[in-house]
C-alpha cells in the first residue's frame, strides 16, 4: 500500500517545497535590473577598450585579456564578453547569477491573476539570458583571428547581443513589477560596473 501511495501521490514541485525568498534575496532582482539598465545606457563605453584599457573601467580586468581586435589595432578593441558580466552569466557575485532559481522560488508571492504572466516572463528571462550570453560569446570569436572573421562580424554579432539584452531587460522588468518590488537606486557609479558580493 505504501508503495502504491508513493507512486500515485503527485510530487510537489521543488519551487513549492522551498521557502519563499527573503526581501534581501528579492532585492537582487531589482539591483540586477539596474545593472542591465546601466549596461544598455553605457553600451559602447563598456564594450570597448582603447589603448589596452577598458574605457571607463580599471586596467587589467579579465575581459581585457579576451578582447577582439579591430582593424585599427593600435587604438580601440571590442570586448563583447563584458556583456556577460552584467547579466549573471559570468560571476557568482553577480546579483542575477542563477536568478532563475530565485524567480521560481518567488512565484508563490505573485498574485493569482498574474501567475501566467509571471511564468511567461521567467521563461523569457531564462531564454534571453542564455541568448544574450551566447551572442556575446559568438561576437568575441568573430574577429580576424578566425576564419571568415572580421570587424564587421564582431559588430554585427554584438548588435544581436544588444537586442537580446533589451529583451532580457524587458523580462526582468516584468518580473520585478509582478513581484511588486521597489526599484533599486539608479546605477551611476563604478559600483555597478563590477560584480561585488551582494549585500
Amino acid at each position: 500500500l505504501a508503495a502504491v501511495l508513493l507512486t500515485s501521490s503527485p510530487l510537489r514541485p521543488p519551487a513549492l517545497a522551498a521557502p519563499p525568498p527573503t526581501t534581501s534575496e528579492l532585492s537582487r532582482l531589482s539591483f540586477g535590473l539596474a545593472r542591465i539598465d546601466f549596461l544598455l545606457e553605457n553600451w559602447d563605453r563598456l564594450t570597448t577598450v582603447c589603448n589596452g584599457v577598458s574605457t571607463g573601467t580599471a586596467a587589467g580586468a579579465l575581459e581585457d585579456a579576451q578582447v577582439m581586435r579591430t582593424q585599427n589595432q593600435n587604438r580601440c578593441y571590442k570586448t563583447p564578453l563584458k556583456v556577460q558580466q552584467f547579466i549573471g552569466a559570468s560571476s557568482t557575485l553577480d546579483p542575477l547569477f542563477k536568478a532563475d532559481k530565485l524567480m521560481i522560488r518567488a512565484q508563490p508571492l505573485v498574485r493569482d491573476e498574474n501567475q501566467e504572466a509571471y511564468t511567461t516572463a521567467v521563461d523569457a528571462y531564462i531564454t534571453k539570458q542564455q541568448m544574450s550570453s551566447t551572442m556575446a560569446y559568438t561576437s568575441s570569436w568573430s574577429g580576424i583571428e578566425n576564419p571568415n572573421g572580421s570587424v564587421e562580424q564582431i559588430e554585427e554579432n554584438l548588435l544581436e547581443a544588444k537586442k537580446e539584452v533589451l529583451s532580457l531587460q524587458s523580462s526582468v522588468k516584468t518580473i520585478v513589477g509582478l513581484l511588486e518590488l521597489p526599484p533599486a537606486p539608479k546605477c551611476t557609479t563604478e559600483k555597478c560596473e563590477f560584480a561585488t558580493k551582494f549585500q
